[in-house]
């Protein structure tokens, strides 16, 4: 489920988003008739707003504005050459932001980085958000034995660039039979990898190996907010270990959902279950 990557469906257009630093690029999709609702989608590490693009045009069909944004560094929002503007708390003001824009309390739901991000974001301004959904996420830095070449990649970024990166990354993954796609597929991925700036790949990749748990501060907001939580994992997610995941949606009070089929990017693996997920919980608040 690679190729929806390449054009977006109908019904969902490019649109541009204000925060207080920057302009944001983003992907917005609208309901026909019955609204319930806002979700704002967070994506990765070097992911971007398109691997939202299959789930949108469901969760609209079933009355939901979606919108999926690149953070700050991602291709529609590349940023600057300032390393100093890539912390986790900087990113979580982009999505505080966002959020305020609306006259309501949103959803969010943050991939895998996007969810330490989106966790930070309820922890400072919870009021601004109705749910948060952290998918295939974690509570903070990554086990060690799932770095894999990210200690490599981020040293990478000091002497290279993007494209040659690329090139290397392509050749490692090769060597180890990482998983194959299409050649038109290959080329949009190479392309959205040389437009991500290389700061995002550094920081975030730091962030990813040291950074501090960040659902601690999630916790002890919810013991004041009442905003609820799901926790969804692919059932082959090899980043963070399911039962981490699992122990997070404990911890916050959560719910727990396992897409089978999936692996890391249920939105783009499994989109139909991954909707029907989402809309289900959401409508179940």
């Amino acid at each position: 489920m690679q190729e929806q990557l390449l054009k977006n469906p109908a019904g969902v257009r490019e649109e541009k988003l204000i925060t207080q630093r920057c302009i944001v690029g983003a992907l917005v999709s609208e309901p026909e008739s019955i609204h319930a609702g806002t979700i704002l989608m967070i994506p990765g590490f070097s992911g971007s707003k398109e691997d939202f693009v299959a789930i949108m045009p469901i969760l609209s069909s079933l009355g939901w504005h979606c919108f999926a944004i690149d953070q700050y560094g991602q291709p529609a929002t590349y940023g600057s050459n300032n390393e100093n503007d890539f912390t986790i708390d900087l990113l979580a003001q982009d999505v505080i932001d966002i959020a305020n824009s609306f006259t309501e309390p949103i959803h969010v739901i943050g991939h895998s980085f996007g969810g330490l991000v989106s966790q930070i974001a309820v922890s400072k301004s919870p009021k601004s958000f109705a749910s948060i959904t952290l998918m295939c996420s974690g509570p903070g830095a990554l086990p060690r034995n799932r770095w894999g070449g990210l200690p490599r990649l981020v040293k990478a970024t000091d002497k290279y660039n993007m494209a040659t990166i690329w090139f290397l990354k392509t050749v490692a993954e090769k060597m180890v039979g990482y998983r194959k796609f299409s050649r038109k597929v290959r080329k949009w991925r190479r392309q959205r990898w040389i437009k991500t700036n290389p700061l995002s790949i550094k920081t975030i990749g730091n962030m990813l190996m040291h950074i501090d748990p960040v659902s601690e501060k999630l916790i002890k907001t919810l013991e004041n907010h009442k905003v609820p939580v799901l926790v969804m994992s692919g059932e082959k997610d090899d980043i963070w270990p399911l039962p981490v995941q699992q122990e997070l949606a404990q911890k916050l009070n959560g719910q727990y959902v396992e897409i089978f089929g999936a692996g890391h990017s249920p939105a783009r693996e499994m989109p139909d279950k991954t909707a029907i997920e989402i809309d289900t919980f959401l409508k179940a608040i």
